[in-house]
């Protein structure tokens, strides 16, 4: 499977959106992707077919509706995506809280419901996703859905949650929920309502997942530092800590992660 990753170009975008991802499978051979824990919202869109899930795994089949949408929020252990036949899907990376600027519905792990796409957007829309996939020069193509994001575009009421999420990411999240409320001047269990409410996962799990990103961008950008300094600077207690957490976390070890992992344009990690 090829894939490719587009840079948000508008300014009004990119506080919101990370990237854009296009995948695309031009055979029906077996093509199986492995992605790893993130702190991104993904909203995928493909055409024609669609997906199943059993637990962590994702198959494609043919979907009954042209347009196939679905999402994968936070999560915090890996998720495989096999493909079976020809795939053409659109990948919208939002930032966490960037998401509910445009939609509504809470991002849970994920949601794999062949009605999504008719919840989620409107006749018009999906006449015009149509459209996009019609266009097969994928920067066109990532341009046409930048137009169509600007003009979903809608203010988020939820200020402790977005504000929660910058100063974890400010503290590279090395610190503790504890800290986190001191600093929103928010209530446990107020902050614990909205990340469950909005992510499905808790605040405690969000600095988690944030911390072994940030390792496994270390571990794969400075192959030459040793385990010990990647956790002292990632905030685990020793090596033993960061190993243990990445074999849970990742199901690799460190060691594995430089080996199996392959980086898209330095944006998305995965395996194959």
């Amino acid at each position: 499977m090829k894939s490719k990753v587009h840079n948000i170009k508008s300014n009004i975008l990119k506080p919101y959106v990370q990237f854009i991802l296009f995948n695309q499978n031009d055979c029906d051979a077996q093509t199986s992707v492995k992605s790893y824990p993130n702190t991104n919202i993904c909203l995928g869109i493909s055409n024609g077919n669609g997906l199943i899930q059993k637990g962590k795994t994702f198959s494609s089949q043919p979907s009954q509706d042209t347009i196939f949408a679905y999402t994968t929020g936070l999560y915090n252990t890996p998720r495989e995506f096999q493909i079976t036949q020809k795939w053409d899907e659109i990948c919208i990376d939002f930032h966490p809280s960037g998401y509910f600027h445009f939609f509504d519905i809470p991002s849970m792990p994920q949601i794999i419901d062949n009605d999504f796409s008719t919840t989620l957007f409107s006749y018009n829309d999906l006449s015009l996703l149509r459209h996009v996939f019609e266009e097969s020069n994928l920067t066109k193509r990532a341009l046409i859905i930048e137009d169509f994001l600007i003009t979903k575009l809608k203010p988020f009421a939820q200020d402790n949650l977005k504000l929660a999420i910058e100063f974890i990411h400010q503290k590279q999240a090395l610190l503790t929920v504890k800290e986190l409320l001191s600093h929103i001047k928010c209530s446990e269990r107020q902050m614990y309502k909205l990340f469950l409410d909005h992510f499905g996962i808790t605040p405690k799990q969000y600095i988690r997942i944030l911390k072994i990103r940030n390792a496994i961008q270390s571990v794969i950008s400075n192959p030459e530092i040793s385990l010990a300094q990647i956790a002292y600077i990632n905030g685990y207690s020793d090596q033993s800590h960061f190993i243990r957490e990445t074999k849970f976390m990742c199901e690799v070890t460190p060691k594995e992660i430089k080996s199996k992992l392959i980086s898209i344009d330095n944006k998305v990690f995965v395996s194959v």
